[in-house]
């Protein structure tokens, strides 16, 4: 496999599974959101895991965005950086529930989710993609979920 595509898969591994830290951290932090945060989490994980098996079972190159996978890889170590800087941040300082469901919006909306959101939810051309798209069911449009717990939360972007 392609090295660049080795480490843009490894990236977005890694952006899955920083959402999902963030999101536990804040199922913590808020109480009264401790079933959204965790559901959401637990779905991150699994985007993680399905990706994996890209990465190590399914990989063909098709699957992939056809944009210029290098620059994405850049954005994704980026992002990833964000993350982390906001998880660090949140472990010592609580975020008021606004910030934490703005910054969980504003990462949904991110490149990294972008691309996992066109994957399953484009129009499975292959056994592998149907298999994907199977296995990750419901999990998706974590951004219009986060936009309607915002309404009903009163929460407003």
């Amino acid at each position: 496999m392609n090295d660049v595509i080795r480490r843009f898969l490894k990236e977005s591994i890694e952006i899955e599974l920083n959402i999902g830290d963030l999101y536990q951290l804040f199922s913590a932090k808020f109480p009264q959101d401790y079933n959204f945060w965790w559901r959401i989490s637990i779905e991150e994980m699994n985007h993680a895991a399905l990706i994996e098996s890209i990465n190590d079972i399914f990989f063909t190159e098709n699957l992939l965005p056809p944009d210029s996978i290098e620059k994405q890889t850049e954005e994704l170590r980026n992002m990833n950086l964000y993350i982390k800087e906001h998880i660090e941040k949140y472990k010592t300082y609580s975020p008021t529930r606004p910030e934490a469901l703005k910054l969980a919006y504003e990462l949904e909306n991110s490149i990294g989710e972008f691309h996992f959101e066109v994957i399953m939810t484009a129009k499975a051309d292959s056994i592998v993609m149907q298999i994907l798209q199977k296995l990750n069911g419901d999990d998706i449009n974590h951004a219009k979920r986060l936009e309607t717990y915002m309404t009903e939360t009163g929460v407003i972007l």
